[in-house]
């Protein structure tokens, strides 16, 4: 099983989706951003109708893999970090970070994790190393496991960035 299933089969992962359904009709939501964090700090990420929600939380969404370098060229034009070429990355969402944005309640966001694309050659659906959230998560569950402490952080800065870790058993 790839880090991507694994990702959308955890336990208890289902529920929160058919939650943030809910949420999304009760608000009256109709568009959704999809965000993660760039290696410099910045939120990036892709908007998608709310109409797509269940699809978009087992498949993902795909986008291109410089976009974890916020698109940045070379001084020879070339993307910094991966080529027009390469494959495209695939953007998981984890519904216990979903909310309704409050300068326009038409809009909810939601926090990814980011993976290799299914199709790659090399470690198909793996965590992508250059997702620092997703890497954030990765080393607190290590953390966890190591010493035997249950430890849930409110809130993490991670490049001036305050990112939301909600325990998905709440």
């Amino acid at each position: 099983m790839t880090d991507l299933e694994k990702h959308v089969n955890q336990p208890g992962r289902d529920k929160l989706v058919k939650k943030v359904r809910e949420k999304i009709n009760e608000l009256g939501i109709t568009y959704i951003y999809y965000q993660f964090i760039s290696v410099t700090g910045r939120v990036v990420g892709k908007g998608i109708p709310a109409d797509h929600w269940e699809r978009t939380a087992e498949k993902g969404f795909q986008l291109v893999y410089g976009s974890t370098a916020n698109l940045f060229v070379d001084r020879h034009k070339n993307y910094i970090g991966y080529g027009p070429e390469a494959m495209e990355l695939v953007g998981i969402p984890d519904p216990e970070t979903f909310c309704q944005l409050p300068w326009d309640k038409r809009i909810g966001r939601v926090f990814v994790t980011c993976f290799r694309n299914r199709e790659e050659r090399q470690n198909p659906g793996g965590h992508l190393t250059s997702d620092c959230r997703g890497n954030l998560k990765i080393f607190m569950d290590e953390f966890q496991k190591k010493h035997g402490m249950e430890h849930l952080l409110d809130q993490v800065f991670l490049n001036h960035t305050v990112i939301t870790l909600i325990n998905l058993s709440h």
